[in-house]
């Protein structure tokens, strides 16, 4: 096999180009903020490729380090939170119809259902207090995400470095 390409690099590429792509076209989507039916199929792009992050951390998991994979499970929650906040942030019709589909399943749960409901929905109506969340809530994803784009393309360029053909492979 070649140390030029292999599989498990082209898959590491493969996940940073999607964390990246979702980065870039949700960022575009809050400078322009269109509440065209196109803005909600491309809001609902973004939230079902939002859970192509997982599936190809998991995939990578078990073609090369069991541990991207227990990463890749661990992100589902914040998959989950970007997508479904995501989908709220136009306000209109369809994010008002899941966001109450939304904030009743949490209500239904006995203990944690209320106070959970503060923290996501703002209260247990849904308002502007709702938008303000589902905005802090999003993008502190898009954050998060922004960060490990910028890693994970610091560490690709710094490993690169380290097979660089020029050096002769002698020490001092």
């Amino acid at each position: 096999m070649s140390r030029s390409n292999p599989p498990h690099q082209t898959l590491k590429l493969a996940l940073v180009g999607l964390v990246a792509a979702l980065v870039i076209v949700d960022t575009g989507l809050f400078f322009v903020t269109p509440t065209t039916s196109r803005a909600e199929l491309l809001r609902l792009l973004l939230a079902i490729g939002a859970f192509g992050v997982p599936f190809l951390g998991f995939v990578l998991g078990l073609a090369r380090r069991p541990v991207y994979a227990v990463g890749a499970v661990l992100s589902v929650p914040l998959a989950a939170l970007y997508a479904y906040t995501g989908l709220l942030l136009p306000w209109t019709q369809l994010s008002f119809s899941i966001g109450q589909f939304g904030l009743e399943l949490l209500l239904a749960v006995p203990v944690l259902g209320e106070p959970l409901a503060t923290a996501l929905f703002g209260g247990f109506t849904l308002g502007q207090a709702t938008l303000q969340a589902s905005f802090r809530y999003h993008y502190a994803v898009v954050a998060l995400a922004t960060a490990g784009v910028v890693v994970a393309i610091a560490r690709i360029g710094w490993r690169r470095s380290d097979f660089d053909p020029s050096r002769d492979g002698s020490s001092g």
